[in-house]
Formats: C-alpha cells, sequence, structure tokens
C-alpha cells in the first residue's frame, strides 16, 4: 500500500467522535441578545456622556450680570452765594484753594411730586459754608436723584444722591466698574454720593451713565 493510498483510507474513516447537530434557533437568539446588551450599553454611556456635557454647560455658564439703569448726567447751575443747609453738610475730604468741597441739602419751593430740598455743591472755608453748584428740586421718588457733573479739575467730578437704604453707589464704564463714595443723611432719609477725583478723566463728559445701587447686605435697590 502506498502512502497515498493510506492517506486515502484515513480520510474517508468515520470520525471517532459524533459531533452533535447545531442548535441554529439557539444560536441566533444568544446572538440577537448579545446584540441588544450591546445597543444598551452603547446608549448607556451615550447617556452619561450627554449628563456630562449639560452638567460642564451649567457649571461653565456665566451668571447673569446684574441689571443696571443708565442716568441722565447733568449741568449744575453756578451760584456764589452764603449757603442754608438743612440736615448735615457733607465733606468729600477733597481740599482745593477755596477749601474742603462738600455736598448738602436746601429748602426749595413746594413743587407737586417733588421733593422740598435740592442738593448743592460748595465750599467749607473759614468764614462757613459756600453754594456754588445746585441741581435743582428732583421727583420724591425713590431711586437716584440729582446725577451731576461737577467742573472738571475743580471739585468731584459726578455727584448725586440715593433716596433709600444705599449703601454702595456704583457706576460702569466700558466694562469697568466704578465704586462712589457715600455718606447717609438719616434727616432726609437718602444717601449722598459722590465719585474721587482721580475718577476724572473717566467720568469727566459723559452724558448717560449706568448706575447702580445696593443694601448693607449687598441686594440691589430699585433705580
Amino acid at each position: 500500500m502506498t502512502d497515498l493510498e493510506a492517506l486515502r483510507g484515513v480520510l474517508t474513516e468515520p470520525p471517532a467522535v459524533e459531533f452533535s447537530a447545531v442548535d441554529l434557533a439557539g444560536v441566533m437568539h444568544r446572538g440577537r441578545r448579545r446584540r441588544h446588551l450591546h445597543r444598551l450599553s452603547a446608549a448607556a454611556a451615550t447617556v452619561v456622556v450627554l449628563v456630562g456635557v449639560v452638567v460642564g454647560a451649567q457649571l461653565l455658564r456665566t451668571p447673569d450680570a446684574p441689571a443696571v439703569t443708565t442716568l441722565a448726567v447733568t449741568a449744575a447751575q453756578p451760584e456764589q452765594r452764603t449757603a442754608a443747609p438743612i440736615g448735615d453738610v457733607v465733606g468729600t475730604r477733597i481740599v482745593d484753594p477755596e477749601g474742603e468741597v462738600v455736598l448738602f441739602f436746601e429748602r426749595t419751593p413746594a413743587l407737586p411730586d417733588s421733593s422740598p430740598y435740592q442738593l448743592v455743591l460748595g465750599h467749607r472755608t473759614a468764614g462757613g459754608v459756600t453754594a456754588e453748584l445746585a441741581t435743582g428740586s428732583r421727583a420724591s421718588s425713590p431711586g437716584f436723584h440729582a446725577l451731576t457733573a461737577g467742573r472738571p479739575g475743580r471739585d468731584v467730578p459726578l455727584y448725586g444722591y440715593y433716596s433709600g437704604p444705599a449703601t454702595r453707589i456704583t457706576a460702569d464704564v466700558n466694562g469697568l466698574m466704578y465704586g462712589a463714595d457715600t455718606q447717609r443723611v438719616d434727616a432726609l432719609a437718602v444717601t449722598v454720593f459722590w465719585f474721587p477725583r482721580r475718577d476724572t478723566t473717566v467720568l469727566g463728559g459723559i452724558t448717560t451713565l449706568p448706575m447702580n445701587a445696593y443694601s448693607t447686605v449687598g441686594d440691589s435697590l430699585p433705580k
């Protein structure tokens, strides 16, 4: 017997172990189950990613900026006379050759829907307090009043008063916030504010200005 004949004999012999018939239905069922589980896993992963993106977006979202009110800046009425203040005379700690720049209130003739006083800028001198710039009477409603431009280089660049419990006053210019000095006048339930002379370059010549007022605890107040 040749080697080729021996090889043919081996190939034609029946296998020593009989294999059972393939369960096609079971194989297809298990395949479908694996594909279903794979889809569920992929969907769950997608949900996790989406949740992470949403949460991340919420964390990175810029908080809403507080609302501001743009107020008109008026020119003062020049005067030069002896003053008759009511309530406190507010010193600004700004001193020039004429004395310390001060702010105070004077009575004015009563008008409908107007306060009975006006804000005045003057000087505290050796001979007393002088009145030099008067803003005129304003409405008696709560909020900002008498936002007035001073004389550049001579006194405060901007001043006014807030009717209500404001303790912090700010102005926004080109995205930057400038803080005003403040003093409460309890006799009239108002807060006088003024900006320091160092802000003259920024605030000088502005005709409208976004303003904001805050309470002692930092709450935004009506404008």
